[in-house]
């Protein structure tokens, strides 16, 4: 910290078994970097100092017409004349809200919702710990999670999906899979958002700073798909790949220390959503 007479303070976070929140500042006082310390260090080295480069996530000038504008008209004609609006959210156990509270999906609601005044909204979700969107059309009829039945049979206005685990496959597959996804939703009405991944540790990345993009193949294919496919596209990967720029190891967002966002991380992905909408 440096604080009113322009000297260093050094002050101790709050300690976590897996999500150690920063020190609090204190009036006057400026972060200048933090300073992580992982279970078992064993020394200092650079890669613990995370200088703040921003304050914040620098989000882009509005666009007008606005993405959802142009992608999602049929839901935006439903939030601005309070016709009832089912949203789907639809994805592996991030979406289920393993070990998680105030999924990204209610936080997406609750903005909608103050954004809009006359939203009517419903929310379905649907998600399959530890599953890809594969497993989904590979569940047999009858099975909690056959595709056809937990997805298409719900009959959504809009789909919010969310697949982690689907960077998992291979990325031509995945593309055929959501070719399918998308004439499916057409067929029944339903618009479309894909959410991008949020990092997590199995993702390969050897340090939790100084990178400027996700290492999975799965990004740069679904960016490329929803922009080829008029899609509306979610980058939430985006925003966790800034997180380092923030002081913030993306590791200490993750509750279980592996891969499932606390309430912080959930908001990184409705902030994502969000910028959609005018």
């Amino acid at each position: 910290m440096l604080n009113t007479n322009d000297e260093l303070v050094v002050r101790k976070g709050k300690p976590h078994i897996a999500i150690p929140l920063p020190p609090e500042l204190r009036p006057g006082e400026e972060r200048v970097a933090n300073l992580w310390l992982p279970a078992h260090l064993k020394k200092l080295t650079g890669a613990n100092l995370f200088p703040i480069l921003e304050t914040s996530y620098p989000e882009s000038p509005k666009t007008s017409p606005s993405a959802a504008e142009r992608l999602l008209p049929k839901t935006m004609a439903k939030l601005h004349n309070g016709e009832p609006l089912k949203t789907l959210a639809w994805g592996d156990s991030v979406t289920a809200g393993y070990l998680g509270g105030d999924q990204w999906q209610a936080q997406f609601v609750r903005r909608l919702e103050a954004r809009f005044p006359k939203a009517n909204l419903q929310l379905v979700t649907i998600g399959w710990g530890a599953h890809t969107s594969q497993d989904f059309l590979n569940a047999p009829p009858g099975h909690p999670c056959n595709y056809s039945t937990s997805v298409l049979a719900v009959k959504p206005d809009l789909v919010v999906s969310e697949f982690a685990n689907d960077c998992t496959l291979d990325p031509a597959l995945v593309e055929r899979n959501y070719e399918k996804f998308l004439a499916d939703f057409q067929h029944i009405g339903a618009e479309w958002i894909i959410l991008t991944p949020h990092l997590n540790t199995f993702m390969g990345l050897s340090t939790e700073r100084g990178f400027e993009e996700c290492p999975q193949p799965y990004v740069p294919m679904v960016r490329r798909f929803a922009h080829e496919h008029d899609v509306a596209l979610a980058d939430a990967t985006v925003r966790y790949v800034h997180l380092w720029r923030q002081g913030i190891p993306y590791s200490t967002l993750m509750i279980n220390a592996v891969n499932h966002p606390d309430v912080r991380g959930m908001a990184i992905f409705a902030d994502s959503l969000m910028e959609l909408f005018p």
